[in-house]
């Protein structure tokens, strides 16, 4: 992605000079052979000494573009050009060395002063730092710090800046979409587990209705047996009251036909007894001998 600028820079400074630099003069470049020749072209130039050829090559040893991929030599043309003061060399080198060898106090200081060189304006500290955020390397990954320092790189033209900002775009925009649907499907599971424990809400709601039913029907039961009981209770204490009533009536007038026998007998013997007296008296009178006073009669003895 950092090269594909400057290949479409020099590609029609390769295509004039291709006959020159490829091995078999009479045959043209094609657009296939665009990279190796630029590759080529430019090491001519590297090893000429000149320091922003010197990154290109490195560059190109390290993405394979033009040319077998070879980090070790890579590194070694990015370490010639830095060298010579080459400031995205410079960037570089720090960037691999946080990348390979974490954060440290040897490099700590470096990325103080790049961060500071960001914050004034260099677009290529701009750029490294934006790289750095974008891929998590001395700082914490942020996609959205990355875009903003590459964003100023880019308003300050370098075009390396604009081709990492797209990717960071479209990496940030598969993140937005990854999140959107974990969103989504986090939003999808908590309305399943609501509903999944509604249902069981639900569920209990009603085995507690029932179980409350069923008590309260057992309840009514008891109070209906008990209501029985107490009527058959009541029923029994009535009839009983009923019986003895009727005992006592019945005692009341077997009393009274006792008492009118009594009074009939007192009165039949009261008038035996008038009867018998009424007859002795009359015996008395014709004759004196027979009354209780006989004996003491002379003439009766």
């Amino acid at each position: 992605m950092v090269v594909m600028m400057r290949i479409f820079s020099y590609l029609i400074f390769v295509l004039a000079i291709s006959f020159s630099v490829v091995t078999h003069a009479e045959e043209a470049v094609v657009f296939s052979d665009v990279s190796s020749g630029i590759f080529r072209f430019q090491l001519k130039l590297a090893e000429q000494g000149n320091a922003e050829a010197q990154y290109i090559v490195g560059e190109m040893f390290e993405t394979g573009s033009g040319v077998t991929k070879d980090r070790a030599r890579a590194q070694s043309w990015f370490k010639k050009s830095a060298a010579q003061g080459h400031k995205k060399s410079v960037y570089k080198l720090l960037y691999l060395d946080i990348q390979n060898n974490g954060l440290n106090n040897s490099n700590k200081a470096q990325l103080g002063a790049l961060r500071k060189q960001a914050a004034t304006g260099s677009a290529n500290a701009q750029y490294f730092l934006g790289k750095m955020y974008a891929a998590g390397v001395g700082v914490p990954k942020s996609l959205t710090n990355a875009l903003t320092w590459l964003n100023k790189a880019k308003f300050h033209g370098l075009a390396e800046a604009e081709h990492e900002a797209i990717a960071v775009e479209e990496e940030l925009a598969r993140n937005q979409e990854k999140q959107a649907k974990k969103r989504a499907a986090a939003l999808a599971e908590s309305k399943q587990r609501k509903a999944a424990e509604a249902r069981v809400r639900s569920l209990k709601q009603k085995q507690a209705d029932k179980k409350r039913r069923a008590e309260y029907a057992k309840r009514q039961s008891s109070k209906d047996t008990e209501a029985k009981r107490l009527a058959a209770q009541h029923k029994r204490k009535d009839e009983e009251r009923r019986l003895l009533a009727e005992e006592k009536l019945r005692l009341e007038k077997e009393k009274q036909a006792i008492e009118a026998d009594i009074a009939r007998n007192e009165k039949k013997a009261k008038k035996t007894k008038q009867a018998k007296k009424t007859e002795s008296e009359s015996s008395y009178i014709s004759d004196p001998c027979k009354g209780k006073s006989a004996r003491f009669l002379s003439t009766c003895r």
